[in-house]
């Protein structure tokens, strides 16, 4: 192989290793944006059963 060949090849194989890692830490960003979308607002689910609960009330 020529230099230039080689210059060319090297330079191929870091642009598609580059465009894999943006593909992976895209995929990776995606699953930690829609993992913390639920519990926007509150951590405790809003319903009217559990708005009723008291625990130290006896009933």
């Amino acid at each position: 192989m020529h230099q230039s060949q080689i210059i060319l090849f090297s330079a191929v194989i870091a642009f598609l290793a580059f465009r894999l890692y943006q593909k992976y830490i895209k995929k990776d960003k995606g699953k930690s944006g829609t993992e913390t979308k639920p519990s926007s607002g509150s951590s405790f689910p809003s319903s009217s059963k559990d708005e009723d609960y008291e625990p130290y009330s006896k009933k």
